[in-house]
């Protein structure tokens, strides 16, 4: 997307994670008249809405930025009480929780 063309350029080495993180961290949870975003006329909940609409001008210079490696998924999914056998089968490789 644009967006993520416009961080890329501003931070040419910034992870994929970083860049989506930026986006999310950065998202608006208000429309342009500063009223909360719905969903049809009530208000829009954590699933309709996700992170919020993207702020280009925000995300550029987002303050907070998670840049999730893939080991640390693993250290979630064991973390959650995922047997070394389920992390094998999602992740395909061998780990001890």
């Amino acid at each position: 997307s644009g967006v993520t063309a416009l961080i890329r350029s501003t931070y040419p080495n910034w992870s994929p994670a970083a860049i989506k993180s930026a986006m999310m961290t950065s998202a608006d949870l208000y429309d342009r008249q500063g009223k909360v975003i719905q969903d049809g006329n009530k208000p829009a909940g954590l699933f309709a809405i996700g992170a919020g609409h993207v702020n280009p001008g925000k995300a550029i210079n987002p303050g907070l930025v998670y840049n999730i490696q893939p080991v640390d998924y693993i250290t979630y999914l064991c973390s959650l009480g995922f047997t070394r056998s389920d992390v094998l089968a999602i992740t395909h490789k061998n780990v001890s929780c």
